[in-house]
């Protein structure tokens, strides 16, 4: 498939993405991230996505999926963000109130550098599962048993808890 055809393609799913990205939610910024990270993770396959007769219900699913793990990631971000206010109003702290940021992008960095080391698939594999991605979306997304994907995210993270048990 030549440039030109793909280009062509995209703009005409984008417009009926944009329009089933309604379903998820009403804001024009929200719908033009949801409709992007949806092409960008189709064109992961692009061989597969443009011969498939059914390719808009399969980016409906792609998208949905997309809003469904954003809306994870803010309901966990909004929990943990009241839980830290609440400690730190139990220990005396009164609004406004700072966290020595420096410490925590050292500690971010420390984290990165450690993925980084880690097999590209692993890597990959292990940032999926803290989005929120099921064993089973891994299982097929990877083409590997569940199983096999839980004892490699359990490796990683007892990896990682060993690399940073002074952190702690």
């Amino acid at each position: 498939m030549e440039n030109k055809d793909l280009n062509l393609q995209l703009i005409e799913y984008r417009s009926v993405l944009k329009s089933l990205a309604y379903k998820f939610t009403n804001d024009p910024e929200d719908i033009q991230d949801l409709v992007q990270e949806t092409l960008m993770r189709a064109l992961k396959y692009v061989d597969q996505f443009f011969h498939n007769p059914r390719v808009i219900s399969w980016l409906f699913v792609i998208m949905k999926n997309i809003y469904i793990n954003h809306y994870r990631n803010r309901k966990h971000r909004h929990l943990y963000e009241n839980q830290k206010v609440s400690q730190l109003h139990d220990l005396g702290c009164q609004e406004p109130f700072t966290e020595n940021t420096v410490e925590n992008s050292l500690v971010l960095k420390d984290v990165e550098h450690a993925l980084e080391k880690l097999p590209t698939e692993h890597k990959e594999m292990f940032e999926y599962h803290v989005q929120g991605y099921k064993y089973k979306e891994l299982s097929e997304l990877y083409g590997l048993p569940e199983g096999t994907i839980k004892s490699r995210i359990f490796l990683i993270r007892k990896s990682l808890q060993k690399q940073f048990a002074n952190y702690m």
